[in-house]
């Protein structure tokens, strides 16, 4: 049995609309899944995701799902998947399948736009909800990410009317891939400081028109989404949100504001709401260097008790303390990311008790640092992570032996705090 009896509660079935899940484990949603250039799953795609459901989770969520044109122009990192498009069905078919021999639920996360974080092209300027850039101190940055001086983004222009309506279209058009893909919901993602975030708080969103202003207003792209999804997919498609529990800033809203726009969105159609927490002006709070955040500053608690729909919550990589949140009523199922990246095993190992058996993520964000500098994601405490398709035994592709003692380089300056100052302090100069 578990170390603590309470960790029993993790291995609960729940119902999310009429999907069963077997237990209150949950795959969240990142941008490791190394998908084809052109936004088609890959065989390693394929392979991460059974992969995880053959290690008993309840339920994944696929994050980096780009479900409009706009989004896939702009994306920040390649490792996306494309819903904007019914030539990658096929493909995106074999993960669903895969996932589904197994028995568990699989949600696609869909997003609109990246907003202020977006690469900007030729004759395409970033937009947002107001011209409000995005102001990341040093400080802000998760372990192991070294910036010096921070980052700051190129102020948006502000997103017209029809540009919101357009982008509302095409995300329920992605949804209806997703279901005919064999998705069984779609995830609207409005997390971070990502187009869709940036309506939704009045530091972000200083619009006076039908899309600013009272809380209707703000939630308004997200109820059209939302309504337009539940219209076209029908009663039993889960429709899921991701929002930030509190931006964390000073001038910002916290839990309550965001539970009241989660609250309009609710009566749109939504199945669940899924908590980050932060934005990327506090981005550490959202990869955390230790449990507690949402759970312990009681913002998680908010929305259970504003909500009549399951909440889930992240940042709690302790069994225990996930299964001590939800007796606590903070939530009803908890979200693994980094976690299930070290074992991916960790599900099946919390329902047959094995918790001394648990390869526990480190939290250096060596995955993230990969990915910052556009490298597969790997993790140092699983060989395995990103390997999932070779054979056993298998060597790895020439490419890959070419580029990893180049890779090991960048790692190696990028993670010295001496090495990035310096280099900060000539990019200055010049």
């Amino acid at each position: 049995m578990a170390t603590d009896p309470i960790a029993s509660i993790l291995r609960e079935p729940i119902f999310v609309n009429k999907l069963r899940l077997a237990n209150r484990m949950v795959l969240g949603p990142m941008a490791a899944i190394a998908p084809n250039d052109d936004g088609t799953a890959s065989e390693q795609t394929v392979a991460f995701f059974e992969r995880r459901a053959r290690g008993g989770v309840g339920m994944i969520i696929v994050g980096g799902t780009c479900s409009t044109a706009r989004s896939v122009a702009e994306a920040p990192v390649k490792s996306v998947l494309r819903l904007d498009t019914d030539a990658t069905l096929d493909s995106i078919k074999r993960v669903t399948a895969a996932v589904h021999a197994h028995g568990v639920p699989i949600i696609a996360e869909l997003t609109a736009s990246f907003g202020p974080m977006a690469v900007p092209g030729p004759g395409r300027p970033n937009i947002s909800a107001s011209p409000i850039g995005v102001v990341i101190p040093e400080s802000r940055f998760p372990k192991g990410i070294i910036v010096p001086g921070g980052k700051a983004t190129p102020v948006p222009q502000e997103a017209t009317v029809e540009e919101i309506k357009q982008l509302e279209r095409e995300v329920i058009e992605s949804a209806m891939r997703a279901q005919r893909a064999g998705f069984d919901g779609a995830e609207v993602a409005a997390h971070m400081s990502y187009l869709a975030a940036c309506f939704l708080s009045p530091r972000t969103n200083k619009r006076t028109d039908d899309y600013g202003g009272s809380v209707e207003n703000r939630a308004r792209m997200l109820f059209n989404i939302v309504a337009g999804i539940r219209q076209q997919a029908g009663p039993d498609f889960v429709i899921g949100l991701r929002l930030a529990a509190n931006d964390l800033m000073a001038d910002g809203q916290g839990a309550s504001g965001f539970a009241a726009v989660a609250k309009r969105v609710e009566a749109a159609g939504l199945d669940y709401v899924a908590l980050s927490y932060g934005c990327y002006e506090t981005m550490d709070a959202s990869a955390p260097a230790a449990d507690g955040g949402m759970i312990d500053s009681g913002d998680a608690r908010v929305f259970k008790q504003t909500l009549s729909v399951p909440i889930l919550f992240q940042g709690v990589h302790d069994p225990d303390g996930a299964a001590r949140a939800i007796a606590d009523g903070h939530g009803d199922l908890v979200m693994w990311a980094r976690p299930m990246l070290a074992d991916p095993d960790l599900p099946r190992k919390v329902s047959e008790g094995r918790l001394s058996d648990i390869v526990r993520c480190r939290r250096d964000n060596h995955c993230i640092r990969r990915m910052v500098f556009k490298m597969p994601v790997r993790c140092e405490v699983n060989p395995e992570m990103g390997r999932e398709s070779r054979a056993a035994g298998g060597l790895p592709p020439v490419d890959r032996i070419l580029k990893r003692p180049i890779e090991s380089l960048v790692l190696g300056l990028t993670g010295s705090p001496g090495v990035m100052k310096f280099l900060g302090s000539l990019k200055k100069s010049g």
